[in-house]
């Protein structure tokens, strides 16, 4: 029989969610934590991989229940970028709103959905890059504490995929 520590590390390396078991064996449903907030990006703790990271980067989420606006703002040396993404977890893909990017920007977010996965807030993302159009997949998940905001994100495109881990401090 194999250990509990072996079996959970298993568990988290095939991407499955552990989640709390009640004393008489039946789970319970995780906690859909309260992410509203401003989230200071901590760029000494996060991986952007071979993506440049930016100079400054801060969200703004705004949680009512299932409803949210999440406001990112980031800054690089090509200029600074701010947008909201607009959403219900659980309901249907939103587009962005017209105007959410100039007409010449080399990025931008076609449309936005959300849904909880335990206490993880998933949002996949629609978008294009230079004209060629992907997918981001980011997952926010709070820190027992309440002021690490931690986000994995996924992002595809045509030219190839990669992965980043981002870790944000409550403001």
């Amino acid at each position: 029989m194999r250990p509990m520590r072996e079996i959970l590390c298993m568990l988290v390396l095939l991407g499955g969610a552990v989640l709390p078991v009640r004393a008489q064996g039946g789970s319970r449903p995780a906690v859909k934590p309260n992410l509203n907030g401003t989230w200071k990006l901590n760029a000494a703790q996060s991986d952007f991989g071979q993506v440049p990271p930016p100079t400054r980067q801060e969200e703004v989420v705004t949680q009512a229940g299932d409803e949210f606006a999440i406001a990112i703002t980031l800054e690089r040396e090509q200029g600074k970028q701010s947008y909201t993404l607009r959403f219900q977890a659980g309901g249907v893909e939103m587009p962005m709103a017209k105007g959410s990017f100039a007409d010449d920007a080399p990025f931008r977010i076609r449309s936005v959905k959300g849904e909880w996965q335990g206490a993880v807030l998933v949002v996949m993302e629609k978008v294009s890059f230079q004209g060629e159009e992907g997918t981001l997949k980011a997952s926010y998940s709070l820190s027992a504490g309440g002021k690490v905001l931690r986000k994995m994100t996924h992002v595809a495109m045509n030219a190839g995929e990669f992965d980043t881990a981002t870790v944000y401090d409550r403001q």
